[in-house]
């Protein structure tokens, strides 16, 4: 009896599911986060900044990956077919949940079904910013000469699909400038072509250009922000050049595979809205021009919807075919 009881026990243990495979001790291990963007860039700041803090608070490493390209469709498709264990967290954005659907006729991953939304982070604007020596360094200027001599003047940010990108593209249809534009991969490389000389402006997140304009190396045309940046207060933004519909951030927050446990969710929520409170993680973040900020994920849920529409007419008029 003694045997039979023992073997259905051990035939019965296969049925069994560990603990940590339902979150209740999550981290166990090194938990990856996949970042679309480049080293050193504004989203793979805010990364680092984050992963540093929930390395302190859960007590296991938070290893950063860069997998750039595809307009983040890469690196949301990584996590997306990772294990749903909590181990695989996506530094989700614009390009991951809002463009790529409008971008690419078959995505290898749907958002909306095979990612979940963890918590929000917060937004930045986008900066345009020029050679210190062009000419027509404000937006006024700007669009006037574009509509003077259409396609003389060419513009550079990160590829086709990013929030900077597609910025141009909302302000040539809002504007009727005729602007070049120059595909890179990544805010560095556009910059360092307008300090060259080769190319007259530049457009990307606002802590990607912070540092050349602080050092007088960029000259500052204009923010996408609602309002003035705290960081760059005398800089205009193109709703005060006359343009309301150039209101446009860059926004951020963590996504999981569908189906990760529970537990291991409701932990990375709660350290990651920790660390957004904290002094430090708020004032290295502020001073980069990026606002944390907090929304319900029926916020959440309702922003993206809005996002995808809006950008997917803007894709649209511009004539960018899906690939």
């Amino acid at each position: 009896m003694k045997r039979r009881q023992f073997t259905a026990a051990l035939a019965a243990l296969p049925l069994a599911r560990p603990a940590f495979a339902q979150g209740n001790d999550w981290p166990q291990r090194t938990v990856r986060i996949v970042c679309p963007f480049t080293p050193g860039g504004s989203q793979d700041n805010i990364a680092r900044r984050l992963g540093s803090k929930l390395q302190d608070y859960l007590g296991q490493s938070f290893v950063i990956e860069n997998r750039t390209g595809a307009g983040g469709s890469i690196a949301a498709d990584n996590v997306a077919k990772s294990s749903p264990d909590g181990y695989s967290v996506l530094l989700g954005n614009i390009g991951s949940h809002a463009l790529v659907p409008h971008l690419y006729a078959k995505p290898s991953y749907n958002a909306a079904t095979d990612l979940e939304t963890v918590v929000w982070i917060g937004t930045q604007p986008n900066l345009m910013c020029c050679h210190p020596d062009f000419p027509h360094d404000t937006v006024p200027k700007l669009v006037a000469a574009a509509k003077k001599e259409p396609g003389k003047y060419s513009y550079g940010s990160s590829g086709l699909g990013t929030s900077p990108s597609l910025t141009m593209e909302l302000f040539k249809q809002k504007t009727g400038a005729d602007l070049t534009f120059i595909s890179y991969r990544g805010a560095a490389a556009a910059a360092a072509d307008v300090l060259a000389g080769h190319v007259p402006i530049c457009i990307a997140n606002i802590d990607s250009l912070m540092g050349q304009v602080s050092a007088g190396k960029l000259k500052a045309v204009a923010t996408t922000g609602a309002q003035r940046s705290s960081v760059l207060p005398d800089t205009p933004t193109f709703a005060e050049a006359g343009y309301p519909d150039l209101v446009v951030t860059s926004w951020s927050l963590w996504a999981v595979p569908t189906g990760t446990p529970a537990n291991a969710k409701e932990k990375l929520k709660a350290a990651t809205e920790r660390a957004l409170q904290d002094p430090d993680v708020v004032a290295s973040m502020r001073a980069g021009g990026f606002e944390p900020g907090t929304l319900s994920p029926a916020e959440v849920d309702a922003f993206i919807k809005t996002e995808h529409k809006r950008w997917g007419e803007v894709i649209r008029a511009a004539g960018i075919k899906p690939e």
